[in-house]
């Protein structure tokens, strides 16, 4: 019998490499977009390569005040040009890059020519651009919009239930956050999720690791995620 496996993660802006490895490893996808956001995490900043090495391009946000606030409902706070520097530091990295000229267009018209109210809306559209863009097929769904409820791994439970999935990826050692027993007891077992360690060409010497997918998509091309 098949199984069918769903991954789930909080949406980053700009997510790293293994955030678009689970959602390959996934039959269905879920942005966990209705959970708190996280002060001076990736899910408003991310690293990319410069000529003079690599440069955190971070999304301002109103977090004063909103320390319960979803990544859905995080303010971006849009009284700087933030969007403008981001792109500009962005074009000005990748602008000899292989496949610049086929990305950089899409991210200049869908992302940032355009403003954003929301952290969630932000990332989630970022990470539908790259999700087409590497040619990944996998079905993709906003937890906001699935409306499930429940905390924690309750939550992740019913996302299950409701998607119609038996099995749910964790990474190994994670047991004291998603405990097996209470998975299984809800008839859903696990999938172990390893990141896969991918070197690629980067413009510069050397090959520097944890990049945003911004960096292996504008190097390697459409369709390098395929399985």
């Amino acid at each position: 019998m098949a199984h069918k496996v769903l991954g789930s993660v909080q949406p980053a802006y700009l997510a790293w490499v293994p955030f678009y490895q689970r959602m390959c490893e996934s039959d269905v996808f879920v942005y966990l977009d209705d959970v708190k956001y996280s002060k001076n995490s990736f899910h408003n900043r991310n690293r990319i390569m410069t000529a003079q090495g690599s440069v955190m391009l971070t999304v301002p946000v109103k977090y004063s005040g909103n320390s319960s606030a979803t990544i859905r409902d995080i303010s971006i706070d849009n009284s700087t040009p933030w969007a403008r520097k981001h792109w500009r530091t962005i074009s000005q990295a990748y602008g000899k890059a292989p496949y610049f000229d086929s990305l950089g267009p899409q991210l200049e018209e869908q992302v940032y020519t355009r403003q954003w109210a929301s952290l969630g809306e932000l990332n989630v559209a970022l990470a539908e651009l790259f999700r087409s863009f590497l040619a990944i097929e996998t079905p993709c769904y906003r937890s906001s919009q699935l409306q499930v409820s429940g905390q924690g791994n309750e939550k992740l439970v019913n996302l299950c239930r409701e998607l119609g999935a038996d099995t749910f990826i964790v990474k190994p050692g994670t047991e004291s956050y998603h405990p097996r027993e209470y998975f299984e007891a809800h008839n859903i077992g696990f999938k172990y999720f390893t990141p896969e360690s991918r070197s690629y060409p980067q413009l510069h010497d050397g090959f520097l690791p944890g990049l945003s997918i911004l960096d292996y998509a504008m190097n390697c091309g459409p369709g390098a995620f395929e399985s």
